[in-house]
Formats: structure tokens, sequence, C-alpha cells
């Protein structure tokens, strides 16, 4: 049985993944920035987010979610080809060498 990732569908799960919430997250920050630094806080012990001044220039969301979204392919590309390696190289040495006759 192959275990093996497709990285390139991987990549463009993570880039398409954040195309839809990079966006999302400006539009909810914009209307409850409270909201947002509460659930923020929750979920990194430790941080103390404070929305001070927010910037919903369109440009900069677009430019925003654009760089976000290579960073976040190129992560879901790395960590295929990293499970792939490590995959192929735990399934040679699982398999029984045949001896040579």
């Amino acid at each position: 049985m192959d275990q093996r990732i497709n990285s390139i569908a991987l990549a463009n799960t993570f880039g398409a993944i954040d195309i839809v919430l990079h966006p999302l997250f400006h539009i909810w920050i914009s209307i409850a920035p409270e909201s947002y630094e509460r659930l923020m806080n929750l979920f990194v012990a430790g941080l103390h987010l404070e929305v001070t001044h927010f910037d919903f220039d369109p440009i900069h969301v677009i430019v925003g979610t654009i760089i976000e979204a290579i960073l976040f392919w190129l992560l879901g590309f790395s960590g295929a080809t990293i499970y792939n390696f490590f995959a192929g190289t735990a399934k040679k040495q699982s398999d029984p060498q045949t001896p040579k006759s």
C-alpha cells in the first residue's frame, strides 16, 4: 500500500483555504475586533492580542492574501514532501530483503 501524499494537491488545498479565510478574518476583525481578540487569547496561551488599528485597505488585503497563500502553499508542499520522504524511508526499512541467488 502506497502511503504517499500528493504534494501539489495538499499545497493547493492549503493555498485555497487561505485565500478563502484570510479575507474573512479581515471582515471579522473590522466588524468585531473584541471577539477576535478574545478567541485568539483563548487559542494561544500567554498571548495578549489587542487590535489597536486595523487597515482594511483593499490593496493591502489582496496583497496580504496573495503573500499568505503563497506561504501556505509552500507549507503544504514542504509538509507533504517531507512526509513522503520519511514514509519512503520507513517503507524501505520495513521491506524484507530478498536473498540473491
